[in-house]
C-alpha cells in the first residue's frame, strides 16, 4: 500500500465504528422518522436519509477518479432515487417511502468496505493524478487521493454527525 493509501484509508477503521455505533438502539420504526419538538417537526436529515444519501457516493467516488468494475459499490437503482444530492428528507411514519433499515444499512456498510478495499490498492502516482478537468471537483481537489479523502473521510463524517444530532432528538442520546 502507497503512503497516499494509507493516509486516504486510515479513515475507513473510525468511520465505519461511528457509523455502527449511531445505529444502536435505533428501532426499524425510527429509522426514517423525522424527530417531534415542542414546535413540531424539525427539519432534519434522519438516519434512513444519512445512510442512504452516503450510500450512494462509494460508486461516484470509483467513476470519478476512472476505477471501473467493483460490483459491490454499485448502487441499486431504487437508492438512486430516493437519495441523490438535492433530494428532500421525507417524514416516513408508514414505512412506504425508504426502503427498510437492513437494506440501506447493508449497502452502505458493503459499499463503503469495498471502496475502502479498492483504494488501500492504487499506487501513489495513481492517487497524486489529477482529477478529470472537466470535473467541477477538479477545481475544489487538486488531486484523485485528494478527492478520495475527502469523500471517504470529511464528507461521511459530516453526514453521521447529522445522525449523532438526530439521535439526541430522538430522544436516544450519545453513543459516547
Amino acid at each position: 500500500m502507497g503512503s497516499l493509501a494509507q493516509i486516504v484509508t486510515a479513515f475507513e477503521g473510525p468511520m465505519l465504528q461511528y457509523s455502527e455505533g449511531l445505529l444502536k438502539d435505533v428501532t426499524d420504526a425510527q429509522f426514517a422518522r423525522l424527530p417531534q419538538g415542542a414546535d413540531g417537526t424539525i427539519n432534519t436529515n434522519h438516519a434512513a436519509f444519512v445512510y442512504g444519501h452516503l450510500s450512494l457516493y462509494p460508486e461516484m467516488l470509483m467513476e470519478m477518479i476512472g476505477i471501473d468494475g467493483v460490483g459491490d459499490v454499485k448502487n441499486p437503482e431504487d437508492l438512486k432515487a430516493l437519495f441523490l444530492h438535492g433530494n428532500p428528507c421525507q417524514d416516513d411514519p408508514e414505512g412506504t417511502i425508504y426502503p427498510s433499515k437492513e437494506i440501506i444499512t447493508s449497502h452502505y456498510f458493503k459499499a463503503y468496505k469495498a471502496v475502502y478495499a479498492v483504494i488501500a490498492e492504487q499506487t501513489d502516482a495513481f492517487l497524486a493524478a489529477p482529477l478529470d478537468a472537466e470535473s467541477d471537483f477538479a477545481k475544489k481537489f487538486p488531486s484523485k487521493g485528494a478527492f478520495s479523502a475527502f469523500m471517504l473521510g470529511a464528507h461521511p463524517f459530516l453526514h453521521i454527525g447529522q445522525v449523532s444530532a438526530w439521535r439526541r432528538c430522538m430522544g436516544l442520546g450519545s453513543i459516547f
